[in-house]
């Protein structure tokens, strides 16, 4: 409950506990020490009262003269604390009694006994206080006396006793009030002023202002050290500012030099890209030319034979009809050569414009994506690896082809390069193409060697690579992941383990306005 409380209110509230509880505790000791004191004294006026009662009524009683007893009781009138008086004879029986208020008085003696009677349970009322002593003359019985007082005097000083304490406790209190608040404001003051001006220097961050206290004290060390904490803080605040600037500058210096290096080398990525689709058209091409030349050989060579034997006047009409089947079947050759050539330049000439302008447009993703395995048909022949495309034959998307291009292109080379190091046997590649509506689904999927747990957590991350003093950057899969997120505005998912072959499923929308 304190802590909530203002320091001057808890300092207030602590002195005024102490205060109030030492006064309490003072107090009731005070009182029981003065009761028991009155009760000490009432007894001892009581004993000296009665010892001289009973030497009055001694002599009369030892003559038997009851009327002296009474005469010698009448001086007890003026004592208002005595109830009654009785005198009982040896055998214990009643004799003369005092009792002018008409009390109730046993007529025989009970016992002989000196105690306070009360029936309140009230702490201040001590009742009545009964005394017997017996009364002797040489050693010789002559009967007992009996008192019973009043303890009213008692109670009375006990009460006044009780009323000025209170007084003095309030007193004290108020004293103890005015005292703490004054000491409070005179001590507090200072470091309430202290707290104000941190707590402006915390909003402000104006840490040239300074706190003043005139006397020499200690609340002038803690405003020294208080002082000398700002000027230290403002000085190492001036110097981190310069140090954060220059590290700023140096960072942003160093951030546009990555971004430069980075930019290279995604376009040495590209170009690399490139120059593995040129490679592999190279090789694709060589084939179809080499049959070409081969058929237009043979159409040439048997040209010059049938025009020899035509101006020799040799020729026959077997030579003619044979040379001609020879001829058609080359030029078939020839042009179907030709044909496929034209259509592996086309299909490169696609991809490779696709991949040099990005512009949006609507396309057959099937399609696209068997020119683009077409351009790794002979790269895939050599492992050798089985590529196959399954699914939705019928998908137009409006999009970027380039970038597809280079995201199969990426991965086709990734799996050369990586996925049938250890086992070669089997090997096969397939996509596959879902359409979900307004989007679509891509899975890319090999059956080979699959990545460990350390390659997967960094699989996308920039410069992350296994062959990278064999000539690898490390971008490959970073430009499919960027191209997926950024440009096409789709997701990627990998699903690889050691031994169990890769799967990258890419879910990415089929049209965007």
């Amino acid at each position: 409950m304190l802590k909530k409380q203002s320091i001057t209110l808890q300092m207030l509230l602590s002195v005024m506990s102490i205060t109030i509880m030492i006064s309490i505790f003072g107090i009731i000791f005070n009182v029981l020490n003065s009761i028991n004191t009155q009760k000490n004294s009432f007894i001892y006026q009581s004993e000296l009262e009665i010892k001289l009662i009973a030497d009055f009524v001694s002599a009369p009683l030892a003559f038997g003269d009851t009327l002296a007893i009474s005469d010698a009781f009448a001086s007890l009138k003026h004592r208002e604390s005595i109830r009654y008086a009785t005198v009982y004879s040896p055998d214990k029986n009643a004799l003369v009694t005092f009792n002018p208020y008409d009390y109730e008085v046993p007529k025989q003696m009970q016992k002989i006994e000196s105690l306070f009677i009360s029936d309140n349970p009230l702490i201040l009322d001590f009742g009545l206080y009964n005394q017997t002593i017996p009364i002797k003359q040489d050693e010789s019985l002559l009967g007992y006396i009996h008192i019973q007082k009043k303890t009213q005097s008692i109670t009375d000083s006990t009460k006044d006793l009780l009323v000025k304490s209170l007084i003095f406790l309030l007193l004290i209190i108020l004293l103890t009030y005015f005292i703490s608040k004054s000491l409070s404001r005179k001590i507090l003051h200072p470091i309430i002023h202290l707290a104000s001006v941190a707590h402006r220097v915390a909003n402000s961050k104006d840490y040239s202002i300074r706190v003043k206290h005139n006397k020499d004290n200690e609340i002038q060390t803690l405003y020294n050290a208080f002082n000398t904490l700002l000027k230290d803080t403002d000085s190492l605040t001036s110097n981190l500012e310069t140090r954060v600037q220059e590290r700023t500058h140096e960072l942003e210096q160093s951030i546009e030099a990555l971004k430069s290096v980075q930019t290279q080398l995604i376009e040495s990525e590209k170009m690399a890209s490139l120059g593995s689709l040129v490679s592999g058209i190279a090789h694709e091409v060589n084939t179809p030319l080499g049959n070409a030349l081969t058929g237009g050989s043979i159409i040439v060579h048997e040209t010059k034979e049938l025009t020899r034997q035509i101006n020799e006047g040799t020729i026959k009409k077997s030579t003619m009809l044979k040379s001609l089947d020879v001829l058609n079947e080359s030029s078939q050759v020839l042009m179907l050569s030709i044909k496929r050539a034209a259509d592996l330049i086309r299909s490169f000439k696609k991809i490779s414009i696709d991949q040099s302008v990005e512009s949006r447009q609507k396309f057959n993703l099937y399609s696209y994506l068997e020119e683009v395995l077409l351009t790794f048909h002979n790269k895939l022949k050599k492992v050798p690896i089985k590529a196959t495309i399954t699914g939705d034959k019928e998908l137009v998307v409006n999009s970027f082809p380039g970038s597809y291009a280079q995201i199969f292109s990426n991965l086709i080379q990734n799996t050369l390069i990586h996925a049938y190091n250890k086992n070669k046997k089997d090997a096969k590649v397939s996509i596959s193409i879902v359409n979900n509506g307004d989007s679509f689904t891509l899975i890319y999927e090999d059956n080979g060697d699959g990545m460990d747990e350390s390659i997967i957590k960094n699989a996308f991350e920039p410069f992350s690579t296994t062959r990278r003093n064999m000539g690898g950057t490390g971008l490959g899969l970073n430009i499919v992941y960027n191209l997926t997120t950024q440009k096409l505005h789709g997701k990627i998912k990998l699903d690889t383990s050691p031994d169990n072959g890769t799967k990258f499923t890419f879910t990415i929308p089929i049209s965007e306005n």
